[in-house]
């Protein structure tokens, strides 16, 4: 269930600035898709899909490199599960918020003996960020970044985490985008997109570093979920996992002929997902909601939609609210932050709405309440022809960052 603009597939509802940013997109790609929980981002809208040849675009794919989910099913039923202690636990051991560290992490993971870091040049920029990657595996950051704890319709309980590759991802995009302008590797980025071709060194290097850090954040979700499996002393019996900011080399239908409904054949594509999850036959993902609603457990599977929506799927509820006018302004930071303008949600609110649906939340800002959120049944409705809810996951308890943690790239 989609429209077509200018021959794209658009999934749901969009303003007009994010079907803007979404046909800018498109002005330089070969094709692409806009699921329904597409929302204005940098550059690149999130939700957004788009596919190159032989080129690749780090503003797409964003600072977050290789944000993803996880969920894992534990043996264990709901009524035998002490949320309290178990929040309690996670809040302790795991690190939420900008800059933090990780002394659980286990500093000789396998990560740090990649090739891949050779893609850092020089060998101290290497030593540094190598460094900033053993302090912070395993960190979960700020933002909508959380721990979860569900239960599904059989009870069984279900631990969710969302985040992706910390700073290690932030200072490869700045960089990165930084030497595709010719600029010094680490000063601010101006957003915006260069497209790099896969065969220059520069192309070569970035796609390295990005795999790099696709595989960094993907060890950390796997220490988070093992680790909360280990405070709740059960295992770990059923694993979903995904990015959802990321470049995959994929084969797809050509674009030109899918653009126009024709049948065609296949091409070799790079195929960038900012806040898209893949969705491909029988593939699994775990796909949030927000705070106070469910998540679910989907199923790609094959169809005409599938196709033109290049396998790809929502990776959350979508934001229909900015932070600001959800929180209202800040001046200040940490114990001297100050609101000097109400937003639209009040703590009331949001307490109301996780009070009623039984949800316990550690951590969290109004700029993350489910008001800031659309219904991910809606977007969910949307995508229908492309993919199957496999589980249901009501929330029980959720653990994020306080409210006062800044983070300028945490969408």
């Amino acid at each position: 269930m989609f429209q077509k603009i200018e021959g794209y597939p658009v999934y749901g509802h969009h303003d007009e600035q994010t079907i803007r940013q979404f046909l800018d997109v498109m002005s330089r790609a070969e094709y692409g898709a806009l699921m329904a929980d597409g929302h204005l981002g940098y550059v690149m809208p999130i939700g957004g899909v788009a596919a190159y040849r032989n080129k690749l675009s780090p503003v797409g794919v964003g600072f977050d490199i290789g944000c993803g989910n996880m969920a894992v099913r534990l043996d264990i039923q709901k009524k035998d599960l002490h949320l309290d202690l178990l929040l309690d636990r996670i809040e302790k051991y795991i690190s939420f918020g900008i800059g933090q560290t990780n002394p659980e992490a286990p500093r000789d993971h396998p990560i740090f003996d990649s090739d891949d870091w050779d893609a850092y040049e020089p060998a101290s920029l290497r030593a540094e960020l190598m460094k900033l990657g053993r302090d912070q595996l395993g960190t979960v950051g700020a933002g909508n970044h959380y721990v979860d704890i569900f239960a599904d319709e059989q009870d069984r309980i279900w631990v969710g985490a969302h985040f992706g590759s910390r700073g290690l991802g932030h200072k490869t995009a700045t960089g990165f985008i930084n030497l595709s302008q010719d600029r010094p590797w680490n000063v601010r980025a101006i957003e915006k997109e260069v497209l790099l071709d896969i065969d220059s060194d520069l192309g070569e290097r970035y796609y390295r570093a990005m795999r790099l850090c696709g595989a960094y954040a993907w060890a950390g979700r796997e220490w988070v979920c093992e680790y909360v499996a280990k405070l709740t002393d059960t295992e770990i019996v059923e694993r979903v996992h995904n990015h959802h900011n990321y470049a995959w080399k994929e084969q797809h239908m050509d674009a030109k002929l899918l653009k126009e409904g024709r049948k065609t054949v296949l091409r070799d594509y790079l195929v960038v997902r900012k806040g898209a999850t893949p969705a491909f036959p029988g593939q699994l993902s775990f796909v949030g909601g927000s705070m106070g609603d469910p998540s679910v457990i989907l199923e790609g599977v094959d169809s005409s939609d599938s196709k033109r929506a290049l396998y790809s799927t929502i990776h959350g509820a979508g934001r229909v609210m900015s932070r600001t006018r959800a929180a209202g302004k800040y001046r200040g930071r940490g114990k001297k932050r100050k609101q000097i303008r109400a937003g639209e949600v009040t703590p009331g609110m949001m307490q109301e709405w996780l009070k009623k649906k039984g949800v316990k939340l550690r951590g969290g800002g109004l700029d993350e309440s489910p008001h800031v959120y659309r219904r991910l049944t809606d977007v969910l409705n949307a995508h229908q022809e492309t993919i199957k809810v496999c589980h249901w996951l009501q929330p029980l308890g959720v653990v994020m960052a306080g409210p006062d943690i800044f983070d300028p790239y945490r969408d």
